[in-house]
């Protein structure tokens, strides 16, 4: 995308300009250490502020940046808010294109995924990349497409008010919830507010897709009134789930009923929990597409429930993100699984009552046929304490670094190891080291 000097003032509405051009800007970014030849630089503050790498922005090709106080003497548009004017200006390059949004309390990156694939194979299509799921990324993303007639907005939030902001940004065309649970109690409350902050997501939106399975959606799917469609498990619904079989470790077969035609195909996913984001992607897409798409060639991205089979034990990554409600089902599916299963189970962040969420959950994971539990973390110390009044071969540590000493002395040939834990723990780094 390129855009004129005059069009990025017209947007942002700048309170000063230094050194004006005319000039063109070809490359957006808030990151001077990508920064291209004729890029636009946003000096945003968050743990670093970027006004400290303006000059270094300018070195590395920048044309001019946004900045809220001045640097140096080079071209600049000073504004009152940086990461506000980084929507505007998005927002103001909005087109016809068919935007379609995915939220959720989890899921929603997996969704992304999904719908990608299935869209592609009949449209050009771009969808925001790896976690750019928020006021920064969304944004960004916008600003440097291609060009494609169908954009994909993977929409997460953390705080009331900030889904609000996206979508006065985004204006999705067209949307999915994928499942709400109560996650990010920690800002957001309740579930009932999660679940207000999540449908602001249908505001603009003029068709939906809606999980009949799930009860916090039943609301916005009687109260829609652009075009609808549901999907479901067990209902009657435009898109149901039929019947599903395991094929392998890492790939179910299942026959669904898409718009009243039967389909079947080979799903590369190892647990059935995911076949709730494989239905939310092909109710969402089913929208635009002129036919059921083939559901050949999908893979997991790393930490979202990829496996992989090494020297004889299989290892099945689920350690980029965790909630007591998601960690469950996956638990499920492991104690389905034949042979020797270890859980490694991180902390869980951003939890109301974290301290009795781990307790609780411990309470009932130690409930399923799982062989060994290794908890990691001081939350999940509390869930170790809890689990070992229940059963035995049950194991804890403080870091993820100590857990990987401990689960290599346990291995045998043969065992299923499933990770798990929130992002912020760190358990990930040590998986993608290890596999």
């Amino acid at each position: 995308m390129k855009l004129s000097e005059k069009q990025v003032i017209e947007a942002i509405k700048p309170i000063k300009v230094i050194n004006p051009g005319p000039r063109e800007f070809s490359y957006f970014s808030f990151d001077s250490r990508k920064m291209k030849e004729g890029g636009l630089f946003f000096a945003l503050k968050g743990e670093r502020d970027g006004h400290l790498f303006v000059e270094d922005a300018i070195r590395k090709g920048a044309s001019a940046a946004v900045v809220e106080r001045a640097v140096g003497e080079a071209p600049q548009y000073v504004v009152k808010d940086s990461l506000r004017a980084l929507g505007d200006l998005a927002s103001s390059t909005l087109s016809s294109e068919q935007r379609l949004g995915i939220t959720g309390s989890a899921g929603k990156t997996t969704t992304k995924i999904l719908v990608l694939h299935f869209l592609s194979q009949e449209f050009f299509t771009e969808a925001t990349p790896g976690n750019w799921n928020n006021l920064i990324g969304i944004p960004t993303f916008l600003l440097n497409r291609k060009g494609s007639p169908y954009l994909i907005l993977e929409m997460g939030i953390s705080l009331p008010g900030e889904m609000d902001r996206l979508v006065e940004i985004a204006k999705p065309t067209a949307a999915v919830i994928t499942r709400i649970y109560p996650v990010h109690t920690e800002t957001l409350g309740s579930v009932e507010n999660i679940t207000e902050e999540k449908g602001k997501i249908l505001k603009t939106a003029e068709r939906a897709a809606f999980n009949l399975d799930d009860p916090y959606q039943e609301r916005f799917y009687r109260e829609f009134s652009g075009e609808k469609r549901g999907f479901s498990r067990s209902r009657k619904a435009d898109l149901r789930l039929l019947s599903w079989r395991r094929l392998s470790i890492s790939q179910l077969e299942v026959e669904l009923d898409y718009l009243g035609r039967k389909i079947k195909g080979a799903f590369s996913f190892w647990s059935p929990a995911f076949l709730e984001n494989l239905m939310a992607a092909l109710t969402l897409t089913s929208f635009f597409l002129s036919k059921p798409p083939s559901l050949e060639g999908i893979e997991p991205m790393e930490g979202r429930g990829r496996v992989r089979n090494m020297d004889g034990v299989w290892v099945i990554d689920e350690s980029y993100n965790s909630n007591p409600s998601a960690a469950l089902l996956s638990l499920l599916s492991l104690s389905s699984l034949e042979g020797r299963k270890i859980a490694v189970l991180s902390d869980m962040l951003e939890l109301k009552e974290p301290e009795d969420e781990h307790r609780l959950f411990a309470r009932r994971a130690s409930m399923l046929k799982i062989d060994i539990f290794l908890f990691v973390g001081p939350l999940m110390r509390l869930a170790f304490e809890e689990a070992r009044r229940k059963r035995d071969s049950v194991f804890w540590a403080e870091s993820p670094e100590e857990a990987m000493k401990i689960l290599k002395g346990l291995l045998r040939k043969g065992d299923i190891i499933l990770f798990k834990g929130s992002h912020g723990t760190g358990l990930w780094k040590e998986v993608e080291e290890w596999s």
